[in-house]
């Protein structure tokens, strides 16, 4: 599932973080989304796991995200969130707009 134990390891007990799968489709934690995440919204944030659909509002571009905290990715100044209860549910919904991922309509 991770890409690295070490990646495994800051999933499961580090602080809320942002993980991309890379080309093979493993989780990978994400410096840049999670700093930038941080800096908009800094304070505690509970810990859990959230598989998301991020859209980019400019080209539409979908992207599937872990965020391991509920709370870490809110509003944000160029993507659209979508919620999933797990991660089936996430790749499922990503893979039903094609190949590459677009989702034309705002979200």
């Amino acid at each position: 599932m991770f890409c690295s134990p070490f990646d495994e390891a800051l999933a499961h007990a580090g602080p809320g973080a942002v993980f991309l799968p890379d080309r093979e489709g493993f989780w990978r934690f994400a410096p840049n989304w999670s700093r930038d995440a941080w800096t908009r919204n800094p304070g505690d944030h509970a810990h859990g796991w959230t598989f998301l659909l991020a859209r980019d509002r400019d080209s539409g571009f979908v992207q599937l995200v872990l965020c391991t905290s509920p709370t870490l990715l809110g509003e944000h100044p160029r993507l659209d969130f979508r919620v999933y209860v797990t991660e089936e549910q996430a790749r499922a919904a990503r893979a039903e707009l094609g190949s590459p991922p677009i989702a034309t309509e705002p979200w």
